[in-house]
This record gives structure tokens, sequence and C-alpha cells, in this order.
């Protein structure tokens, strides 16, 4: 069991949790949880795919860069993970295109914003969409680096039994 929680100065209930099912030489099935606190009712799926794939998307995962935007996802459908960069250029509305100056981004302690995006297309109707129920956290890559070698360490656990 892996779960990133919500990185903030004010506790919060928003987390995902992955939970491996099995793994085996080729595949990978895990549960997913996304938790988002009382108002919001917590969403579940399984999922399974290629054990390379899943290596890969934690690998990704660890090398995201703050002024780039990822898209990181395997080749079986069911899980995207889209990183928001934190001094990326975006358009604001009667603003045009702003961003952070090179010069004040040393001030900001950098954070991650991941938005996990589960299949709801897949799950229903067997069918890839990439749209589905989401869940945004902002982390810091500490957190992400536990996530992952938490998750990778389980995967190699099952694999030695």
């Amino acid at each position: 069991m892996a779960i990133l929680k919500d990185y903030s100065s004010v506790p919060s209930n928003c987390e995902v949790e992955i939970n491996l099912k099995l793994v085996n030489e080729e595949s990978v099935e895990f549960f997913i949880d996304f938790r988002s606190g009382p108002a919001f009712p917590d969403v579940h799926m399984e999922i399974a795919c290629l054990k390379r794939d899943f290596l890969k998307l934690l690998d990704d995962l660890q090398q995201i860069n703050n002024a780039h935007l990822s898209m990181l996802e395997t080749q079986d459908p069911g899980l995207c993970v889209y990183h928001i960069p934190q001094f990326g250029e975006y358009y604001y509305p009667d603003y045009g295109i702003l961003q952070i100056p090179e010069n004040e981004r040393d001030e900001w302690e950098p954070s991650y914003k991941l938005i996990f995006v589960l299949d709801a297309g897949f799950k229903n109707h067997l069918r890839a969409t990439g749209c589905g129920p989401s869940l945004c956290l902002i982390v810091k890559m500490e957190q992400i680096n536990e996530f992952v070698t938490s998750l990778k360490s389980e995967v190699n656990s099952f694999l030695s039994l």
C-alpha cells in the first residue's frame, strides 16, 4: 500500500492510495482509491497493466520537471497522471501569457500539481476514453519519491515470493 497525500499547511483529506493485488513477470494488477474528504465519496477502481509500463510510469513520475506540462500513462487504459507546471507559461483571459519571472522562482518552495485521472470509459464500456473521475494533489518531490519507492519495493516483494 502506498499513499500520496496532498501537501498543505492546512490538514487535507485528499489522497491517492494504490494497493497492489497481483504482480507477476509480465503484469501488475492494483486497486486505486481517491479520497477527498467527507464532502465527496471515495472513488475506487481496479486496474491491470503491463509491469514494464507500471514501472515506467513510476520512473516518469520521479522525472517530472516543474517548467513543463507532463502527461504520464501506461499503454493499457485505466490511469493517467497529468502534471501542471508551477513555473510554466499559462494563458489568462484579458492578460495573455503570464509566467513567474526567473528571479522570483528561487523564493518559492517547489511543489508539483498532479492530476490523477481514471478512465471511466474503459471501466464502464470496455473502451478507452481517457475521461473520468480525477483528483488533484499538490505535493513535494520528497513525497513523490517516497510514494514511488514504496510501490517499487512492493512490486519487488511480490516477485520474491
